[in-house]
């Protein structure tokens, strides 16, 4: 059996939050080694900071990946309050996940949910401890999070760059 290798690819750092538990706190971030080379992974994993902040440079990026390699492409986010701009990039990756860490982020996902309900993309939304989510919308799959943990290691297979 074959590991499934895996990029999570750090966009920037610039963040429009400061959760007390962001995992990028644990890394020293500057000296993550850069990636233009997507070639050999199956999956990349576009992180930030928050993505979304630049959705016209998510594109850009997926668009180069697209060129030069076959892996598939998944935008991690908290930020679709743009729904027309999360759904062009929904619409040019293979997936997106979405991080509910507030309550105030639960209308703005409720919306974009629905516009999506025709992508035949990976949807998946990840609930925080502080947020109610009263239905989990038609095609996505929910994970629900009762603590956030610092200290959280890359799982086997996964490796840390920046663009």
């Amino acid at each position: 059996m074959t590991t499934v290798k895996k990029l999570r690819l750090l966009l920037w750092e610039e963040c429009n939050r400061t959760c007390p538990y962001c995992v990028n706190q644990q890394w020293d971030l500057s000296a993550l080694p850069k990636c233009r080379d997507f070639n050999g992974f199956d999956e990349v994993m576009l992180t930030g900071g928050e993505p979304m902040l630049h959705p016209e440079r998510v594109l850009d990026v997926i668009r180069y990946i697209r060129k030069t390699a076959l892996a598939k492409i998944y935008v991690y986010t908290a930020n679709v309050y743009d729904p027309l701009m999360a759904l062009q990039v929904l619409a040019a990756a293979d997936g997106i996940t979405v991080t509910l860490h507030e309550p105030c982020d639960v209308s703005p996902f409720q919306l974009f949910a629905q516009a999506t309900e025709t992508f035949d993309r990976s949807k998946r939304v990840v609930v925080g401890p502080d947020v109610f989510l009263p239905s989990i919308p038609v095609g996505w799959l929910e994970k629900r999070i009762e603590k956030f943990v610092l200290d959280c290691p890359l799982p086997q297979g996964e490796i840390f760059r920046r663009w």
